[in-house]
């Protein structure tokens, strides 16, 4: 459906020699590429993790919704320069009511596609379905200006309208692809995730605090919709390994429990006290041996500013 609604919308662009149509003909070409690299990506960054791949196939997403993002910064230009043709030498718009019915038809298909694509983004944290989302609902704010600029040109018979319809549409999709574009660039620069994110995590570690001496090298990373976090944490040299493994375990699994995509990495380090009789002489620990109840965690690495 979505290939013939463009094909129909090219014709009409052209019919109507409206540059807002014809616009939107293009970013609906778009939309149709969008789809097809998600597509592809999806499935290959679903892969589970292997020998040339490690850490799994999650970065295949990321650089598809780069490539997305800039195909619509690419879709922005072409469309601002047919818009500065058309201020240059103005043009009647014709047949307008044909054109009318074919972008709220494209409006409304779109707005579909966006409700979908973005619920299901929701549910995998997919940004590449978070991209072609994105397409969409470009597609539907750019269908909406073009139609109100159309009903406006057949009111007023001002034809310079239409190139200014379509200039808001390129600058409202460059902005949005600026905006995805940076965000893909932070995730491939391995930059950490977002404040909001960590607050939850350090409030696991909280939790546990205590069962261990100390939790500190907190260290968190993106990679399409894997998130991987590792940190140190210190127990006390008595601890035997079976315990130290099942409180791992239950850090793990509750950070799970939050991003269930998460790859956890803990690493375990015994208390460096060298007293004659660690467990008397433990400064961690109370006259009963055990580990204060007021210890806090060490501050995690700084996130991203």
């Amino acid at each position: 459906m979505t290939i013939t609604l463009t094909a129909f919308k090219v014709a009409v662009g052209i019919l109507s020699n409206s540059v807002g149509v014809l616009s939107e003909a293009i970013h609906s070409g778009l939309d149709l590429v969008s789809a097809a690299v998600a597509f592809f990506t999806i499935r290959e960054a679903g892969k589970p993790a292997d020998h040339d791949h490690p850490y799994g196939h999650g970065r295949i997403e990321t650089l598809s919704s780069l490539l997305e993002s800039i195909l619509l910064m690419v879709a922005a230009g072409f469309i601002q320069l047919e818009a500065i043709n058309h201020f240059r030498n103005p043009h009647e718009i014709r047949h307008e009511y044909l054109a009318m019915f074919t972008i709220f038809v494209s409006m409304v298909v779109s707005y579909w596609a966006f409700r979908h694509n973005h619920h299901v983004a929701k549910e995998t944290e997919s940004s590449a379905l978070h991209v072609n989302a994105l397409h969409f609902l470009s597609d539907v704010v750019a269908s909406a200006g073009v139609l109100v600029g159309l009903i406006l040109m057949k009111w007023t018979g001002w034809v310079l309208i239409d190139p200014i319809i379509a200039t808001c549409v390129a600058a409202y999709i460059f902005a949005i692809s600026v905006s995805q574009v940076k965000r893909s660039l932070l995730e491939l620069a391995d930059t950490g995730l977002p404040e909001h994110e960590l607050r939850d995590i350090r409030n696991v570690l909280e939790r546990h605090q205590e069962s261990a001496i100390e939790m500190h090298e907190l260290r968190t990373r993106k990679s399409g919709a894997e998130r991987h976090v590792d940190f140190h944490m210190v127990v006390c040299g008595h601890t035997s390994v079976q315990e130290s493994h099942s409180l791992c375990d239950k850090l793990e699994g509750e950070i799970q429990e939050i991003f269930p995509r998460a790859s956890v990495n803990i690493h375990v380090e015994p208390c460096e006290h060298e007293g004659v009789n660690c467990i008397e002489n433990c400064p961690f620990r109370d006259a009963q041996g055990k580990l204060p109840n007021e210890r806090k965690l060490n501050p995690p690495l700084p996130s991203r500013p």
